[in-house]
């Protein structure tokens, strides 16, 4: 090959990568991610804090520490994307007028995520499990809505394990990384418990985000099939934080305070359900405001002696 063709083709590959990383950029910025960014930090931060503290391992920042967070908001950016991969044969179907809008934002949810995935495999290069962890989530991510939801089209509850599987695995992609870190291993048992109390917290919100609103619910349910599943995972997030706070050694004040802030969600939520036909709109118990009082007492019982 010579000099000059090698010289374009380098050329061209480094165009490509641009290029795809421009339109990971600008879908990136359409996506509402800004309410969501501290409670993602946070859960990142109270993982890491929590697997170090039950180990007897200090957290070490450094490279690892940041590119692990880096993979964590990408991977829920990634699992976004997907989703909006899906949906366009929803919003725009065969034969519809926009098609070749259909088209066009297809390729670019296909770029971003292919630029997506080159980051990733960056950012976790060094790092034997947390590339596994981050490729097992992607997969899940994927196989969702473009397996399960293929093999089950009129009975959405029965992909309702890979749907929820997918943030999961990310939060479980956090006791990877830390393991590359700090080159120990947790129980299984723990592993759950931590990766468990920040998804109830992300599922809580998974559920609650469309309460009082016209939005297509989660799985089509009901609002009363919503408020038992916003129940359920109150009561689990109960069950999970307190088991947490034992296993790390944490003060029997913010024992306290795991057992009563989903008391208290429990008695705001059923108390102002589905909320005044007045002021029509999401109720204030929704949303991320419990992911961040829960992440706020863990990181006050972690860091305040």
């Amino acid at each position: 090959m010579s000099p000059r063709l090698s010289l374009a083709t380098s050329h061209t590959r480094r165009g490509r990568l641009a290029a795809a990383a421009a339109a990971f950029g600008n879908t990136l910025g359409r996506i509402p991610l800004a309410a969501e960014a501290m409670p993602i930090a946070g859960a990142f931060i109270c993982s890491l804090l929590l697997y170090g503290r039950i180990a007897g391992v200090a957290l070490e920042p450094g490279w690892r520490v940041l590119a692990g967070l880096a993979s964590f908001f990408l991977l829920f950016v990634q699992l976004r994307l997907i989703d909006d991969l899906d949906d366009l044969e929803r919003d725009y179907p065969a034969g519809h007028a926009l098609s070749a809008r259909r088209a066009a934002l297809r390729a670019r949810l296909l770029a971003s995520l292919a630029a997506g995935a080159i980051l990733l495999v960056a950012l976790n290069s060094a790092m034997e499990h947390a590339w596994t962890a981050a490729a097992a989530a992607t997969a899940l991510a994927f196989a969702a809505p473009f397996a399960f939801k293929r093999l089950f089209p009129t009975r959405p509850l029965l992909c309702l394990p890979a749907f929820e599987g997918a943030p999961f695995a990310i939060f479980m992609y956090c006791y990877f990384l830390w393991r590359d870190m700090a080159d120990r291993e947790l129980s299984f048992y723990v592993v759950v418990c931590v990766a468990g109390s920040m998804w109830t917290g992300y599922e809580f919100w998974k559920f609650s985000r469309k309460v009082g609103t016209t939005a297509l619910q989660p799985y089509h349910l009901s609002a009363r099939a919503v408020r038992v599943a916003l129940n359920a995972l109150l009561i689990l997030a109960l069950s999970v934080n307190v088991s947490l706070a034992h296993l790390a050694g944490l003060s029997q004040t913010y024992s306290i305070y795991a057992a009563t802030l989903p008391l208290v969600w429990l008695v705001w939520l059923n108390a102002r359900w589905p909320g005044p036909a007045s002021r029509p709109g999401r109720p204030r118990w929704a949303g991320t405001r419990f992911v961040v009082a829960v992440e706020f007492g863990l990181l006050a019982g972690l860091l305040l002696k």
